[in-house]
């Protein structure tokens, strides 16, 4: 069938088109520029309908002048009209029909683009004056510790910053770019009592590496289970923020499960920091905090903030506050976290990659009909299993609420 003609006669769409097209052209009535625009189009308008209205014939392009209309209609359509429709054997003599003065004149729509767009982009210099303002003074280095695993972490002092756990900063350094930038969870934020922030950064990129090297001389890079700390010039740096993230609502939830896969564990660590200094005015009353790493010295990252938050709960008679586990996915052997005082950390360090189903189960067995809020920050791999064992149903009546922040 397509577009030719069937047996029975009748016309496919594209034919009934082409059909209305020649009609048109055969009566004069328009042009071949004509046939595409509408009286009111998308792009152009006609503007002289008085003296050229829709279905006019005009004169000047009919072959033949010194008849009638009607008998040219008669005499040049011979084709069956499409969709079942005949043509009309006789005309009746009183029809009128409108003679075209002069030529179609079209003309385009007024320009409403600007309409559209200046709204938005007005808002968006606003947004971008004010970061400008807000970032152009630069912060106060305390002092920059080399971690072990090409981790660097850097304390600073900024006047009237605020920021809350779980929130990230963007890093701007010209002596390194004068363009790049790069954002960074805070590790540490400022509270009543101090005014020091700090983030953790993992050495992967140049940016990082140029960025180490004016922070750190080459003698502490190599610095692996001792963090060292350096009093020195430091070059300007400056920060645009704090931005919101979905951590912020760990401290909302009555329980909350936390899932830190590597330097993942970055956003947690001020969510930690904040609840050594003070966790009764939180709605949070127990912590399921769960890290996986490849080398055993990335726990020591955060081992004495763990082993200090463990010991202040117990002091306070609420270990059940927090649960941590440690889990080394990659390992040759039974290893432990160097150090005496992270005795209570090494009891808590198991070799394996996490059973999250069997995990999952226990939170919703020891939290029945409560919601517990699923916190993510780790590889895609672990971040999937999570969000398919939240949206499970469990016979407990435990319901979980999945977040998620993406890293590279």
């Amino acid at each position: 069938m397509g577009l030719s003609q069937s047996r029975q006669g009748s016309y496919s769409p594209g034919c009934c088109l082409k059909m209305a097209a020649t009609m048109c052209n055969q009566t004069g009535r328009y042009s071949d520029s004509e046939i595409p625009v509408n009286s009111r189009g998308l792009l152009k308008y006609q503007t002289n309908l008085d003296t050229h209205p829709p279905g006019c014939i005009n004169l000047n392009r009919t072959r033949y002048q010194d008849i009638s209309s009607l008998e040219y209609l008669s005499e040049h359509f011979h084709e069956p009209f499409p969709g079942g429709f005949s043509k009309p054997k006789e005309f009746n003599g009183n029809t009128f029909v409108k003679i075209c003065v002069e030529e179609p004149k079209f003309q385009a729509n007024f320009p409403q683009t600007w309409l559209w767009i200046s709204g938005p982009l007005c808002l968006y210099c606003a947004e971008r004056l004010y970061r400008c303002i807000r970032s152009n003074k630069p912060v106060t280095i305390v002092s920059v510790i080399s971690h072990p695993s090409d981790v660097m972490e850097i304390r600073m002092v900024k006047e009237n910053f605020k920021a809350r756990p779980g929130q990230y900063v963007i890093l701007h350094c010209p002596s390194v770019s004068a363009l790049e930038n790069h954002p960074f969870t805070l590790t540490m934020c400022p509270t009543e009592t101090k005014a020091t922030f700090g983030v953790h950064l993992k050495i992967v990129g140049d940016w990082t590496e140029r960025f180490r090297d004016l922070l750190l001389p080459p003698s502490s890079q190599d610095s692996e289970i001792v963090p060292f700390i350096q009093s020195r010039n430091y070059p300007k740096l400056y920060i645009d923020g704090p931005f919101g993230s979905p951590f912020e609502e760990s401290l909302n939830y009555e329980v909350s499960l936390c899932v830190a896969g590597g330097i993942g564990v970055t956003p947690f660590a001020s969510i930690l920091n904040t609840l050594l200094d003070d966790w009764k005015p939180y709605k949070l009353r127990r912590l399921y905090f769960i890290w996986v790493c490849r080398d055993i010295k990335s726990f020591c990252w955060f081992a004495d903030l763990l082993c200090m938050l463990y010991n202040k709960f117990w002091q306070e008679n609420r270990p059940d506050y927090v649960n941590i586990q440690l889990y080394l996915s990659q390992t040759d052997g039974i290893q432990k976290i160097i150090g005496e005082k992270y005795h209570a950390l090494n009891s808590r360090l198991l070799i394996g990659r996490p059973r999250w189903k069997l995990i999952f189960d226990e939170i919703a067995k020891c939290n029945r009909g409560k919601t517990v809020g699923v916190f993510c920050c780790g590889p895609n791999s672990i971040s999937k299993t999570l969000h398919k064992l939240s949206n499970q149903n469990n016979t407990y009546g435990t319901r979980f609420e999945y977040n998620k922040e993406s890293f590279s």
